[in-house]
């Protein structure tokens, strides 16, 4: 079920359930972020942000310009380039986004503690670069499994592009409970 992005569908996936939310350009995405943000803020939620294309520099100065400051992230982008990125209280550093089996355990972790969370996975299409497809369907798998149990809401972002094939996104769509497009 495909839906355009809209006031709709935050306030759905801020209620409840597994989203994908696919993004003509990442600059669209930049534009409806302080709407996003500010949902998931007004709703109280701690906000876990997984990263595979874009560094922590970028999304903290996003959360700071909504004045988000509930959130850690999990930053696969910054270590392989920065060799001494230390991680600290708002961020984990991965060594590449190709350990999907490290960010699994960290997401696992940080869904265990109390509280309403929101995370948000950026993006399928990066993540593809580095892993094969069926690396991404068991990481898109094991996290809506483990949100669904925990009750988190997630969302996970794709870039679209004519590099993901349409029956690698109709298996991934089995994960999903809604979706939009951001145009």
């Amino acid at each position: 079920m495909e839906h355009e992005f809209d006031n709709s569908f935050i306030e759905r996936m801020t209620d409840d359930g597994v989203g994908m939310l696919f993004v003509k350009e990442r600059s669209k995405l930049d534009e409806a972020a302080v709407e996003l943000l500010s949902r998931i803020k007004n709703k109280g939620f701690k906000l876990i942000y997984v990263t595979s294309s874009l560094p922590f520099k970028s999304i903290e100065e996003r959360f700071e310009s909504v004045k988000l400051d509930n959130y850690f992230i999990i930053d696969s982008v910054t270590a392989p380039i920065i060799q001494d990125a230390v991680s600290n209280s708002k961020c984990l550093f991965i060594k590449s986004p190709g350990d999907l089996t490290e960010i699994s355990i960290n997401i696992e972790g940080l869904l265990r503690k109390e509280g309403q969370i929101f995370l948000i996975i950026d993006s399928i299409t990066s993540f593809l670069i580095y892993n094969s497809e069926n690396e991404i369907l068991r990481f898109v798998h094991f996290t809506s499994s483990i949100a669904r149990e925990k009750k988190t809401k997630l969302v996970f972002i794709v870039i679209e592009n004519n590099g993901i094939s349409k029956n690698f996104l109709d298996k991934i769509r089995s994960f999903i409970d809604e979706e939009a497009v951001l145009n």
